[in-house]
């Protein structure tokens, strides 16, 4: 969705033939991105990119290194800053319903269309577009506009120190018509899609790339797509589940030989199958328009602590979880990520009634800043490169990071001062 891809997107799905179709969209876009682009941060929240950073770095650096292994020493290697940073994937899993998935995504979502100034005051967006996949069926357009308003207001007011030092600087602020106005023309850039199955979100994502190329259907097309945004990729887990039971009871008395045939041309529903092609639509999506896959699942397979592990003492943070959906789900994200609402220390055993009644307004306050917290899921750690845990080691809090919910919008800093 580069100015370049969109001038020429109509034409080239009429002219162009499908095949390397992908390929060169995606080299359309690459030839469309500044250098200075290249090296804007990839999220817009220092705390999810530093992480991202770690994780993809790690990765590649490992990813490299069974290379240079097991090529021939005569083999040529290209350098390490020729090949490109591919933008990452994100799991999002909480341990149950009101741990904070759906509001980060909303965060998230604002930020990518927001613009990053509004009449020469900053307003902390990245001028972009987004696709949100409500396959849960609870997006609340309410609550986005709120935490988008929130947003806004929350960078005017981190720049007011600056302004202050200059007394002929404009002060950070915006009347009610134009905060509406900003808002209402960004939130035009959010494409909601609401899947009821997951063949319907694998047909949705199948024509995805045309619906975003094709300029007479939307005002996004001079934007860039900074992610997509599936919330969520368990919405209908039980369902596929149910179905792939009752076509396994279909194939009681058939051969192996007659099942793969079905399996393979689709003749029958296969959960694995459908899952493996979601996930294949979805990348096939991100190499076209160079975008981030954020998605949130259910926590639902609590994987046990192993204390006697490496670094156990290290994740103290949320639990993590066992993959629920099918492969290639389970590794399919580069960062997997739980979040959760920080509990409210309980009342002693042996409080009396006046010291409940002289701690409830401290505890009322601290329920009112509605802190959540952010930790990296560390399922399938053996399985990490050499040198991640070590990296993560050297961050602040191993990689977590706190952010608040409240009524008039998602925070990830801690000026709360000013919001309370």
């Amino acid at each position: 969705m580069a100015s370049g891809a969109a001038a020429l997107g109509q034409r080239l799905l009429d002219e162009i033939h499908e095949e390397g179709l992908d390929e060169l969209l995606h080299d359309l876009r690459a030839q469309n991105v500044s250098p200075a682009d290249s090296h804007k941060s990839c999220l817009g929240v220092k705390d999810l990119d530093d992480l991202v950073d770690v994780f993809l770095a790690k990765r590649t650096e490992h990813q490299e290194a069974s290379v240079a292994e097991h090529a021939s020493p005569s083999a040529s290697r290209p350098a390490s800053n020729a090949q490109k940073e591919k933008p990452p994937v994100i799991e999002i899993s909480s341990p149950n319903s009101g741990g904070g998935k759906s509001q980060l995504i909303y965060y998230l979502a604002a930020l990518c269309v927001l613009p990053s100034t509004f009449k020469g005051r900053k307003t902390g967006g990245r001028d972009g577009a987004v696709v949100l996949f409500d396959a849960d069926g609870k997006l609340d357009i309410r609550r986005l506009y709120q935490i988008a308003q929130g947003v806004v207001w929350h960078s005017l007011r981190a720049n007011t120190k600056v302004v202050a030092e200059n007394a002929t600087a404009e002060g950070p602020t915006m009347s009610e018509n134009e905060m509406r106005s900003l808002l209402h023309d960004s939130l035009q850039h959010i494409h909601v899609f609401r899947p009821q199955t997951s063949s319907s979100l694998l047909a949705t994502l199948r024509s995805l790339d045309k619906y975003l190329l094709d300029v007479t259907r939307h005002h996004s097309a001079a934007r860039p797509l900074h992610a997509v945004l599936l919330d969520s990729a368990s919405a209908f887990y039980w369902q596929d589940r149910m179905r792939d039971e009752v076509a396994r009871t279909e194939e009681i008395g058939r051969s192996a030989v007659d099942i793969a045939n079905d399996r393979d041309q689709h003749k029958k529903f296969h959960m694995n199958v459908l899952y493996r092609d979601l996930a294949v639509e979805l990348r096939r999506i991100q190499s076209i328009f160079d975008c981030s896959l954020i998605f949130t699942t259910w926590g639902l397979f609590r994987a046990p602590r192993d204390r006697n592990a490496p670094y156990a003492h290290l994740w103290t943070g949320p639990p993590s979880f066992r993959p629920h959906l099918p492969p290639p789900w389970g590794k399919f994200a580069n960062l997997r990520l739980v979040v959760q609402r920080d509990a409210v220390r309980p009342y002693p055993v042996t409080s009396s009634l006046a010291d409940i009644e002289r701690d409830a307004p401290v505890r009322q306050a601290v329920v009112r800043q509605g802190k959540f917290s952010a930790w990296v899921d560390t399922w399938g750690k053996e399985d990490w490169p050499s040198g991640l845990i070590s990296a993560l080691r050297s961050m602040p809090e191993n990689g977590g990071f706190p952010f608040w919910i409240r009524e008039d919008g998602v925070f990830m800093d801690d000026l709360m001062s000013d919001v309370l």
